[in-house]
């Protein structure tokens, strides 16, 4: 018998063609977690692009791994006000899609998003820090948290003026020297990423490239294709 869901939240992460007039849509959904959907129609209409980053209700039905979307309609208008903000806003569903594992319900992940979505339609509010945010707390809710506080061993806290290697399985261990790596960082920078909303702008650069090299440790060998192309308009 079919399984159906009725007038569920949801947005949108991703949509590709299908036959000559649908799409494949991956949602994300607070009950369901990440479900793909036939759409069917979708690309004789507006198709799945323009519902990108807006608050959704949807309705779907099926068995196994792919679904038929059977209601779709929107809880709101979402418009970015730059392109930049559009990618910005495609390399977190990217994220959500590589680290999220398929089918698990998460509240917290979709209440995330939805938050830094909204922040990200705000004027004044800056991308980095939202950001940083984002990738500090996904990695934390999907399995892969850091430890930024205390040094490998759980107990010694981590000094501003220190430097130290990361090993991404085991925490930060302090170093003599400061390599050109992604792995070593000072401390002020580790501590910075436990708020990272209120971090200073001295600390951006280092904590970016920090967070780039953990989230490509995770990705292994899958590029991020909005990662690339904000390379040419930043």
């Amino acid at each position: 018998m079919a399984k159906k869901v009725d007038l569920q939240p949801a947005y949108c992460m991703h949509a590709r063609s299908y036959r000559e007039s649908s799409q494949i849509v991956e949602m994300l959904t607070p009950a369901h977690g990440l479900i793909a959907c036939v759409y069917r129609g979708s690309r004789k209409q507006r198709g799945a692009n323009s519902i990108l980053f807006t608050p959704l209700l949807i309705s779907w039905s099926g068995n196994g791994g792919l679904f038929t979307l059977t209601h779709i309609e929107s809880r709101a208008s979402r418009h970015f006000s730059s392109p930049g903000t559009s990618i910005v806003g495609m390399y977190l569903n990217e994220l959500i899609l590589r680290l999220t594992p398929k089918s698990s319900p998460s509240q917290d992940i979709f209440d995330l998003y939805q938050s830094v979505i909204n922040a990200l339609g705000e004027d004044g509010k800056p991308c980095e820090t939202l950001l940083r945010l984002f990738e500090v707390k996904l990695l934390e809710l999907t399995g892969y948290g850091l430890l930024l506080d205390r040094e490998a061993d759980h107990e010694t806290e981590i000094r501003p003026d220190a430097v130290y290697r990361y090993d991404v399985e085991t925490g930060p261990m302090q170093v003599r020297q400061d390599r050109d790596a992604w792995n070593v960082v000072r401390g002020a920078t580790l501590i910075a990423l436990q708020a990272p909303l209120s971090m200073e702008s001295e600390h951006m650069s280092a904590a970016k490239r920090f967070m780039r090299g953990v989230i490509d440790f995770h990705l292994g060998n899958h590029s991020l294709r909005s990662r690339e192309i904000l390379q040419f308009i930043a």
